[in-house]
C-alpha cells in the first residue's frame, strides 16, 4: 500500500496512468473478475475520474471526504453511483478497507434514482403497443429490413443495445466462439435459433437462446444476412438502434410501452424477464409508466 501524501496529487492522465501503483492493482483485480470490455472500460474510466476529484489516492481519503467531493464536483446521481462503486471496490476488494459509509450513500442514490423514475413515468406519453405493431408490420411490407428486424427483436425478445451485435449463421459449428451472439439460420426446421452469449447480465443468467418461427423475420433475416453485424463496437451500437428504432424511441422507452401494455399479466412479465435477464421487481420499478410502490 502507498504511504499517504501530505499534497494533492497530480492528474492521473493517459500518459502517467501505467505509473500509478494503485490504478495498476485495480486493473488486475478487475481483469480477475471477467468483466465486459465496456465494464472494465467503464471502471477504470470512472477510477481515473474519481482520482482526479479527489487529488489523491482513494485508499488514503476517508469515506466522508470522498462522498463530498464527489456530490461537490457531480450532480447527476447515476453518476456518483457509478463513481462511488468504483471507490468501494477500490477499498473493499483491493486494499480490504471499511466501506459503510460509501455502501449507505450508493443506497441512498438508489433510492433517489428509483424516485425519480417513478416520477418521471407518470407524465410519459409513449405510442400504443397497437401502434408499435403496425410499425413493425409496415417495415416488412415496404422491405425496410433492416428496421424490421431491429424492431422486432425490441418487440419480441426484449432486447438491449448490446444483443444486437450478432452474426448470421447456418451450422451449429458456426456458433462455437461463446464471446460472440448469433443467429443461426435452420434452413430445414424453417427457424432461427437467435443465441446471446453475450449481453448485460450475461453473468447471472447465461447464455440464452431463442427460436423465432415467423416467416416474415426469416425473410428479412435472410435478405440482410450480409449486413451484420450492424456494428461491432459496444459504444456505437446504441446509436443504430435507437436511429432504427419506432419513432427513434431506443429499446428503453419500446420497452416501457411493453411493459405497460402487459403490467397485469404476470406470465408475460415473466417471459419478458426470462427473454432480457432481468427480475419481474426491476421490469415493473424501471420500465412501467404507471409503476408506484406507495
Amino acid at each position: 500500500m502507498s504511504m499517504s501524501m501530505s499534497m494533492s496529487m497530480p492528474m492521473l492522465t493517459i500518459e502517467n496512468i501505467e505509473d500509478d501503483e494503485e490504478y495498476l492493482l485495480f486493473r488486475d483485480w478487475v481483469a480477475t473478475e471477467d468483466k465486459s470490455k465496456a465494464t472494465a472500460k467503464s471502471y477504470l474510466a470512472n477510477f481515473r475520474r474519481l482520482r482526479n476529484i479527489i487529488g489523491k489516492e482513494i485508499q488514503n481519503t476517508a469515506q466522508d471526504t470522498l462522498i463530498k467531493a464527489v456530490e461537490a464536483e457531480i450532480e447527476n446521481k447515476n453518476t456518483q453511483s457509478a463513481i462511488i462503486n468504483v471507490a468501494i471496490l477500490v477499498r473493499d476488494r483491493v486494499f480490504g478497507m471499511p466501506v459503510e459509509a460509501l455502501e449507505r450513500k450508493r443506497q441512498a442514490n438508489k433510492g433517489t434514482i428509483q424516485e425519480g423514475l417513478k416520477q418521471t413515468n407518470k407524465y410519459i406519453i409513449l405510442p400504443t403497443i397497437q401502434e408499435f405493431d403496425a410499425y413493425i408490420s409496415k417495415l416488412f411490407r415496404e422491405r425496410k429490413y433492416m428496421e424490421y428486424i431491429v424492431n422486432y427483436l425490441i418487440r419480441h425478445c426484449y432486447v438491449r443495445n448490446q444483443d444486437m451485435i450478432f452474426e448470421v449463421v447456418e451450422t451449429h459449428k458456426e456458433t462455437e466462439d461463446l464471446t460472440k451472439n448469433y443467429m443461426l439460420y435452420e434452413r430445414k426446421k424453417k427457424q432461427v435459433t437467435y443465441i446471446r452469449n453475450v449481453y448485460k447480465t450475461a453473468n447471472t443468467y447465461g447464455a440464452k437462446e431463442n427460436i423465432i418461427t415467423d416467416p416474415d423475420f426469416i425473410t428479412a433475416l435472410r435478405a440482410m444476412k450480409d449486413r451484420f453485424p450492424i456494428i461491432d463496437s459496444e459504444s456505437k451500437i446504441g446509436y443504430y438502434v435507437q436511429k432504427y428504432s419506432f419513432q427513434e424511441l431506443g429499446e428503453g422507452a419500446l420497452l416501457k410501452i411493453i411493459i405497460n401494455e402487459y403490467r397485469g399479466n404476470i406470465n408475460v412479465l415473466k417471459r419478458i424477464s426470462e427473454s432480457r435477464g432481468t427480475n419481474v421487481l426491476t421490469l415493473l420499478q424501471n420500465y412501467n409508466i404507471t409503476y408506484t410502490n406507495e
